[in-house]
């Protein structure tokens, strides 16, 4: 019988799932990496899927190798059970050095296959064990590879399961003591309980995306220190969490509300104080933000709600504020945030919600490490997170934390600061042309000032000619925004008015000032008018400006203003301040 032509053709080899899967994971996971290098404009160099045996020793480098040192031929001295194997990712990072990256698709059709628990359970198990071997291969072949040039480099290794959740990897290393061990020492930790953040859990699911939009709201990408994912994963219902400024207490915060929200909870932001309203103002915009993005694609989310306490709680109040809070409780279930809480006067209030709400999620923060929540968990976060390091130099000198000490020290941060920021800026309130007075009645202060302002070049953009991010200007050339007015506040520890020195000083070079006042919370809690806002320093605790102007440098001014640095401070130094210039 003659072949069909149809039958003699060669039929390409099929395609598995597994590869397809393994496909997937992998471009998940690059869509990551490229959002986040994107969204922090950082450069870096990428590979993926490259053998241990594509060097330069193979036979087509031949050439190449032989115009090069003595590097090209390392890896046939390398022992041969190190020479097999491949690079998921590789990454080349000019501050985090080599980052190799093992892949695992596990995950994704557990539920299809009907899988049990347990199966689950030994197949991560499994996935974990080939990973730490498939690392220390590559951290192996990595280390032999430039120890000619940067003998010691340190290897930096990751795992990324794409299709699983923090918690289910805990879940499933918590029975198995080596294999915890191992991850441990692959990973670079002595706690088990940082595993799981420590591995890369992209779950693009709604939290991954949540936190991809509220990411804007702030100056720069956060990377989390290990005790804070920690704290995220285990997520203990009730927890007061204290340090010093910038340490990542209003990121948790953040980051639990958007959990509960997205697990379909109702979530209630309380400002206890005066002094709290900005900081809970802006938490409720940014998780109101989440739910409307959430919602326009079409998942469904639980609801924020701010509500405000400003009078100081007796007995009688703490009760009421109790009965009310407890009156919106589901299932005997609340979920609660509350930021800058300062005193005795709101834990009263949460005390009392212990006793009258069964499943009571509260979680509390504030720089005063004292402020009566006693017998609650607390967690402190000590090491500088958000501020650099010339900024956390002045506020750690402050009178605060040396000598009241109702905030704690920062501890030393662990890793390497990407740069030490601007130099601190002083303007010397003394001199010709200065008043008697406070820098905030000074108006040759406040063109000292605008003279600084206007030389960061803030509220202007200048015509580029390419750049990787651009916008376009109404006369249809190509711009590039430089810092905006929104981008700084002046502070004081005392309200001013519209005819102190310093703001007529400012007006008179052209900037746009305008004073705070109580209607004008949500604008600045959001950033929403481009303008330069004056107000009193702890009237905006919690909230973050690239360029802080602080006035004086008397107790507690200094401290509440410097601490809203991000980057660029500016001081206006008292003629009795020993650094005054």
């Amino acid at each position: 019988m003659i072949p069909s032509a149809a039958a003699s053709i060669p039929q390409p080899p099929r395609v598995q799932d597994s590869d397809l899967r393994d496909d997937a994971a992998m471009q998940r996971v690059l869509l990551c990496l490229q959002k986040l290098c994107e969204d922090n404009k950082e450069i870096l160099v990428g590979l993926t899927q490259l053998q241990f045996g594509e060097y330069l020793g193979e036979p087509c480098y031949a050439a190449a190798a032989a115009q090069l040192p003595l590097a090209a031929n390392l890896p046939s001295a390398l022992p041969w059970k190190y020479k097999r194997g491949d690079f998921d990712v590789l990454l080349i990072h000019r501050h985090f050095g080599l980052v190799t990256c093992e892949v695992k698709a596990f995950g994704d059709n557990t539920q299809a296959l009907n899988m049990s628990k347990d199966d689950k359970d030994k197949n991560i198990r499994k996935k974990l064990t080939e990973a730490v071997s498939q690392l220390d291969k590559a951290e192996a072949m990595l280390s032999h590879l430039v120890s000619d040039i940067a003998p010691g480099l340190p290897v930096t290794k990751v795992i990324a399961f794409p299709n699983l959740t923090a918690d289910e990897v805990q879940q499933a290393i918590s029975g198995d003591p080596q294999l915890t061990q191992d991850l441990c020492r692959c990973l670079g930790t002595t706690d088990p309980f940082n595993i799981p953040g420590l591995c890369l859990n992209l779950l693009t699911n709604t939290f991954w995306k949540a936190l991809v939009e509220i990411r804007e709201c702030y100056t720069a990408v956060i990377t989390l220190f290990p005790e804070q994912v920690h704290l995220l994963h285990t997520a203990p219902p009730t927890l007061f969490v204290t340090g010093p400024p910038g340490t990542g207490k209003t990121v948790v915060l953040l980051m639990m509300g958007i959990k509960w929200l997205l697990d379909g909870h109702p979530v209630y932001i309380i400002s206890s104080c005066p002094k709290s309203l900005a900081a809970s103002t802006m938490m409720y915009h940014l998780l109101l933000q989440t739910v409307k993005t959430q919602q326009s694609a079409g998942v469904s989310t639980g609801q924020p709600h701010l509500l405000q306490y400003y009078h100081n709680f007796n007995d009688n109040d703490a009760e009421k504020a109790a009965n009310n809070l407890s009156q919106a409780a589901r299932g005997g279930s609340l979920y609660v945030i509350a930021d800058e809480v300062s005193g005795v006067d709101f834990p009263t209030v949460c005390d009392k919600l212990l006793t009258q709400v069964p499943h009571l999620h509260l979680w509390a923060a504030s720089c005063n490490h004292r402020p009566g929540f006693a017998s609650w968990p607390v967690e402190y976060l000590t090491r500088p997170l958000r501020s650099p390091p010339a900024v956390v130099r002045e506020v750690e000198q402050d009178e605060v934390i040396t000598e009241y000490r109702n905030v704690l020290p920062y501890s030393e941060r662990g890793v390497a600061n990407h740069t030490d920021g601007p130099p601190v800026k002083r303007v010397d309130h003394r001199g010709e042309g200065h008043s008697d007075f406070t820098p905030a009645r000074c108006v040759t202060c406040g063109r000292d000032v605008a003279s600084f302002l206007h030389s960061l070049r803030v509220g202007v953009t200048e015509n580029v000619t390419t750049t990787a991010t651009t916008v376009t200007s109404t006369n249809g050339g190509t711009t590039s925004p430089c810092l905006q007015w929104r981008d700084v506040l002046v502070l004081a520890l005392y309200n001013m008015s519209d005819d102190s020195g310093m703001v007529k000083g400012l007006q008179e070079a052209g900037i746009p000032v305008r004073m705070m006042t109580d209607v004008d919370i949500d604008d600045v809690a959001t950033a929403r008018s481009d303008v330069v806002w004056v107000t009193d320093a702890q009237r905006v605790c919690g909230l973050e400006r690239k360029v802080i102007v602080c006035l004086g440098n008397s107790t507690y001014a200094g401290f509440y203003s410097m601490a809203r640095c991000t980057s660029q401070l500016v001081i206006v130094c008292d003629v009795n301040d020993p650094k005054s210039v």
